[in-house]
């Protein structure tokens, strides 16, 4: 599984999911990519306006998409699902 994880420094439910995000990058052999709202090209990823954006795939097809703050058990709960 592959989590693409697209935020901007000045979000401050950006800086909250950090938190959660190296939790499970600690707790799970998934590959997290980190983008930048500001200054990664996000383009195909089509994100609007509520970040942070939250991306799972699976074999390079998404299978699921969080926007805004959300909690390790949830994240947990996708990763769990999908394995």
């Amino acid at each position: 599984m592959e989590i693409v994880k697209i935020g901007s420094m000045t979000c401050t439910s950006c800086i909250i999911m950090n938190n959660v995000i190296n939790k499970i990058k600690n707790n799970y052999s998934v590959e997290v990519r980190e983008l930048d709202y500001d200054f990664d090209d996000i383009d195909e990823y089509h994100v609007g306006k509520i970040l942070p954006v939250i991306i799972f795939y699976k074999d390079d097809i998404e299978i699921k998409r969080l926007e805004g703050e959300h909690s390790y058990k949830e994240i947990e709960g996708i990763i769990n699902e999908e394995d």
